[in-house]
């Protein structure tokens, strides 16, 4: 005999195997951008920060800034020396490479203070779980 309980969790177990199989319904594109505000963003990060963008064609790139014109700018490419010039018209999209320095100061923080709660959980269940000694044995009165 079935309880209601257990066809309860079947079909929902049936349910979300579905649900989860189905694709996503839609995604956001990124909402174009004009070259100046690309170029405000550009002087905003400023000289020799990593920034990773993204062009009209769908390339992505990841690079250094090297230098800042009026219509363009150039990236020094990961692992590849020469500049490339990329006109501000031609980027779609643009993003901060990296953590911020808000971002890093956090991650530490959070690091330290996981460490420091384990190391004090495991003190405690050391010290909880320590074996206690018998006292020691009274010395006989007569030898």
């Amino acid at each position: 005999m079935t309880r209601p309980l257990d066809v309860l969790f079947k079909s929902l177990a049936v349910v979300l195997i579905f649900a989860l199989g189905t694709p996503p319904i839609a995604f956001a594109s990124p909402k174009p951008r004009s070259p100046q505000e690309i170029h405000a963003k550009i002087l905003k990060r400023g000289l020799v920060n990593w920034v990773c963008i993204e062009e009209a064609n769908g390339l992505l790139l990841v690079g250094r800034i090297t230098n800042i014109d009026v219509v363009s700018f150039g990236m020094q490419l990961e692992n590849y020396p020469e500049v490339t010039m990329v006109n501000y018209a031609d980027v779609v999209r643009l993003r901060n490479a990296g953590l911020s320095a808000k971002g890093a100061v956090i991650l530490i923080g959070v690091t330290v203070g996981a460490a420091i709660a384990t190391g004090l959980i495991m003190h405690h269940a050391y010290e909880q779980n320590k074996l206690s000694l018998p006292p020691n044995p009274g010395t006989p009165s007569f030898p």
